[in-house]
């Protein structure tokens, strides 16, 4: 009796019902009657699978990105105050604390400053000229600065 009330809208009994299996079928209504399928269980699309191979991707990438963020900022941290930094790339590639020990030992060294870039002897002897002219040094402080310059080369 339920069968003959079943309706796209009303599927039958059995759609409900488990296999031996303890799976549920799938019921599609073709506009006539109701059928019933079971996954065969194969590996085909749709078994996670793909998103497992996704989340090892991506899972693979942060890592990566992880160890290139680590190496890039100890070599930042060794030079910043004068370490070596071959060696906190190292420190941080080659042992479980490396990246720790390099952010702690370049912290307990003094900061090296960046080298001032030194001007050229041209630059100078132009500098000792202007002061002459501007009447801030005598002709001879100009001439004794002027010997150091070119002495120093």
């Amino acid at each position: 009796m339920a069968h003959l009330l079943a309706g796209p809208d009303n599927p039958p009994d059995w759609c409900f019902q488990a296999n031996a299996d303890g799976q549920l079928p799938t019921c599609t209504w073709d506009g006539d009657s109701w059928h019933r399928s079971y996954d065969d269980g194969s590996m085909g699309s749709g078994n996670g699978m793909g998103g497992f191979a996704v989340v090892f991707v991506l899972a693979l990438l942060v890592g990566v990105g992880v160890t290139v963020w680590k190496v890039s900022t100890a070599r930042r941290m060794a030079r910043s105050s004068g370490m070596d930094e071959g060696d906190a790339t190292e420190m941080t590639l080659l042992s479980d604390d490396g990246f720790e020990a390099t952010y702690l030992a370049s912290n307990l060294r003094p900061q090296v400053p960046a080298p001032q870039p030194s001007a050229s002897t041209a630059d100078r002897l132009r500098n000792l000229q202007s002061l002459l002219d501007q009447g801030l040094i005598t002709q001879e402080e100009y001439d004794t600065r002027r010997r150091a310059v070119i002495d120093g080369l």
